[in-house]
């Protein structure tokens, strides 16, 4: 009598040894054809297991579909109870299978923290009725995040040292030397540059290209990890900020520079890039609702 009986087609074969070796340093007895005696009867040697098995692991993918042994064996396994389907490939169930909570395994390289095969042992405990002897360690606890307060303040810190920087620079008084009065070219030239300064330009191009980070506070939510925003050139000293996380959305920014940093020049987002860090850093906050921190990739 096995702990886990493992059905599946045999096109299928290697992701099944993958599993159920991950199973067996669980802890748990496996059972998959490989197995079978010299001089058993295939037919009876599989219809032994597959009755006696404290559960049954069903492998769906486009082979096992078509495989009139596995879908005997997933319908012999439902009659008992003792079902647990998992997905390695898409596909459309066969139509008796369809409303039985299938883990997803399409992504699965051996990992024991993989969520859809967290969902099959889980499956498995409750069928047995304990837990593997050998379970994985814990994944390393990461730190606690900030309270959400804190990673406001943080953010309007960051924000108020960067515009009273801005303002500074700005309003800082230029020298003065003692020197020869400028010729009338000079002064008609100077006179331009103070009621006409240039327009930066290039400021986009010193930060496009995609960063990863994470969404330190929101307004609506919580935070989230493993986010990345791209930000894309549309003039000189305008770009387009978008990301794989819907809350973050789309925003265009104008860009201002102060020293060593890119800021957002006007509208309703702030944004901060930190030229001088390696890789550069970003401070990103679109409509002051929620605030984005990553790195350039």
């Amino acid at each position: 009598m096995s702990d886990v009986f493992i059905s599946y087609a045999s096109e299928d074969r290697e992701q099944a040894g993958r599993l159920a070796h991950a199973f067996e340093a669980l802890g748990w007895s496996v059972w998959w054809d490989r197995k079978i005696i010299t001089g058993q009867a295939f037919d009876q040697a599989i219809e032994h297991e597959l009755e006696t098995a404290r559960s049954v692991v069903v492998l769906w993918s486009p082979h096992s579909v078509a495989s009139e042994w596995v879908r005997n064996e997933a319908a012999a396994a439902a009659e008992r109870g003792v079902l647990l389907p998992a997905l390695i490939a898409p596909v459309r169930l066969p139509l008796e299978f369809r409303r039985k909570q299938t883990a997803d395994l399409g992504d699965w390289q051996g990992d024991a923290h993989n969520a859809g095969f967290q969902a099959v042992c889980d499956g498995i405990k409750a069928l047995l009725g304990r837990s593997p002897q050998n379970p994985p360690p814990p994944l390393p606890k990461r730190p606690p995040p900030w309270p959400a307060q804190l990673k406001w303040a943080a953010l309007g810190a960051f924000v108020l040292a960067a515009g009273i920087g801005l303002f500074t620079n700005r309003n800082r008084p230029v020298p003065t030397e003692t020197a020869t009065p400028p010729t009338d070219a000079q002064a008609t030239g100077m006179a331009a540059w103070t009621s006409s300064p240039p327009s930066p330009s290039g400021l986009a191009d010193l930060i496009v290209g995609t960063y990863s980070g994470e969404v330190i506070a929101d307004s609506k939510g919580g935070s989230r990890s493993s986010v990345q925003i791209t930000i894309t050139r549309l003039g000189p000293a305008k770009v387009r900020i978008s990301s794989d996380y819907a809350r973050l959305g789309t925003t265009d920014l104008a860009l201002q520079r102060n020293g060593q940093q890119i800021l957002a020049d006007g509208g309703d987002s702030a944004l901060i890039v930190d030229l001088e860090r390696k890789p550069q850093t970003v401070l990103f906050n679109p409509h002051f609702e929620l605030a984005y921190s990553g790195a350039r990739q």
